[in-house]
């Protein structure tokens, strides 16, 4: 199949070149290679990152990775996450629970980004990624890009910039992202876990700062502390000490597997595309990880995309990608910001008014829409089923 086939046009070593092999490429690619079309991955890293913020896939996605028959396998390999219990300054708020949402898969899946990758590179096959390459230009032609990686030079008919929130690919092609460093800081660390919370997310929120805690497979925990300021590195024990000091509990430093700071920021590019280069997952929009919204949104970039690179009018198509992207990922960046500001406050007036806000939140009917807020059912266009047909008939644009 040759994608993007618009016009005549001169042969080309691929159809497609993804660049970044991250969740988001590599999902893209694998839908793209269940159509027949030509493509390629090229990936600057020869492993992939062993921490990362993204654990969380939300129902939406595991729909997604159904298409490629891939969400049993997911789900067997991670922690269904079926309640979040939501605590204040002085004990138990709520409990926001995902096991009436309106959806086949009524949990969120945490799984560590090194096992989403790894599975979705097994299934896409070896032969059809390339790593330890960086990817120096990309330019256009009338009917086809060129690819620069070190002394080669690759054509394609389409490049897919993978390449995350400091993308080579859309400094490129002069792509503006405006965004916004919040105020805001935290350290994450993956210890084993010894806690008697199970399956169970845990949120704590106080006047000193947020504690979050999520379960992971093999054994483990996340845990994520809000700082007064980012921390190159943080001291030894920081997070066992934050934990112990907000909520009570003993979480030995000796159990601590890694850690990572991170200061939130969002951006949000002008365009998704430009001719015949095209930004998708974080390349194209960033947001907080608080709430795990960020790769999900890519998943949901990957499949819109692959159902029209797969076309012959792919060309003219693109605009509604970026119309109905860039409105699902403005919405997702929204709830993200939202959850993090609440999150975030300190001082005992402000825990106080939250701790209000919080119980009536995570009761009741209030609770099942929260539920369904995080598990990103509420986001529109949230999989390419929820876009209206008639808008990929490239007639309308």
């Amino acid at each position: 199949m040759s994608a993007g086939a618009d016009s005549p046009a001169a042969a080309t070593d691929y159809d497609v070149i993804i660049v970044g092999g991250g969740p988001v490429g590599l999902l893209l690619a694998c839908l793209l290679k269940q159509q027949g079309v030509r493509l390629r991955v090229l990936e600057r890293r020869r492993e992939p990152l062993a921490l990362s913020a993204a654990i969380g896939i939300t129902p939406p996605s595991l729909q997604i990775l159904d298409k490629l028959g891939l969400a049993a396998e997911f789900i067997s390999s991670g922690v269904k996450v079926r309640d979040c219990l939501v605590h204040g300054q002085n004990g138990p708020l709520g409990c926001v629970s995902f096991r009436e949402i309106p959806d086949v898969h009524r949990f969120i899946l945490s799984l560590p980004q090194i096992i989403t990758v790894a599975i979705l590179q097994k299934h896409l096959g070896q032969e059809f990624l390339e790593t330890g390459c960086e990817v120096s230009e990309v330019r256009q032609l009338a009917d086809h890009c060129r690819v620069q990686v070190g002394e080669r030079t690759l054509t394609a008919r389409f490049v897919v910039a993978c390449d995350g929130s400091r993308s080579r690919v859309r400094e490129c092609i002069g792509m503006r992202a405006p965004g916004h460093v919040y105020g805001c800081h935290f350290v994450m660390g993956d210890f084993i876990d010894r806690s008697s919370f199970g399956e169970e997310a845990h949120l704590f929120f106080t006047a000193t700062g947020a504690v979050e805690s999520f379960p992971l497979p093999g054994g483990q925990r996340r845990w994520v502390v809000q700082t007064e300021a980012p921390l190159e590195p943080p001291r030894p024990g920081l997070i066992s000490e934050l934990i112990k000091k907000r909520t009570g509990l003993d979480i030995a430093a000796a159990d601590q597997l890694n850690e990572s700071p991170f200061t939130p920021r969002r951006h949000q590019c002008d365009r998704y595309y430009e001719g015949r280069v095209i930004l998708c997952g974080d390349a194209a929009h960033g947001m907080s990880p608080i709430g795990g919204q960020g790769m999900n949104t890519g998943f949901a970039d990957a499949e819109f995309l692959a159902a029209i690179l797969g076309r012959g009018d792919a060309l003219a198509l693109l605009p509604a990608y970026d119309r109905f992207r860039r409105k699902a990922a403005q919405t997702a960046i929204g709830h993200a910001e939202w959850g993090m500001w609440l999150g975030t406050r300190r001082g005992r007036a402000w825990s106080m008014l939250r701790d209000v806000v919080l119980k009536m939140l995570c009761r009741g009917a209030a609770a099942r829409y929260v539920g369904t807020f995080y598990a990103m059912l509420t986001i529109p266009f949230n999989t390419l089923e929820r876009v209206p047909a008639a808008s990929l008939q490239s007639r309308r644009f």
